[in-house]
């Protein structure tokens, strides 16, 4: 979900992630590796202010995938097959830090 920069509108984006058996591996002691992840956007909308939701099917894409740099209990690093670098972190995690 992506505001608007004066908040008046949301742009929605849904999105597929398929785990493919050839990117990943298990330890030893059975935890899953995961390098690769199929990601494609099914859906997206865009609502502003009272307007009704209007779908915009020219942003669906497939083929998409994230590359997983890093990751742990609080923390997701990824980059995108176009380059871009998302930052996840759990809320719980962030509501920690920035106390």
């Amino acid at each position: 979900m992506v505001l608007t920069p004066r908040g008046n509108g949301v742009l929605n984006a849904s999105v597929k992630y398929t785990p493919i058996a050839k990117n990943f591996d298990k330890t030893n002691d059975g935890k899953i590796v995961l390098r690769r992840i199929a990601c494609d956007i099914v859906g997206a909308t865009f609502k502003y202010k009272f307007f009704p939701k209007l779908s915009l099917p020219f942003l669906k894409k497939k083929g998409g995938f994230l590359d997983f740099l890093y990751m742990d209990n609080d923390i997701r690093i990824t980059r995108g097959n176009l380059g871009g670098t998302f930052i996840h972190f759990r809320p719980e995690f962030l509501e920690k830090v920035m106390a």
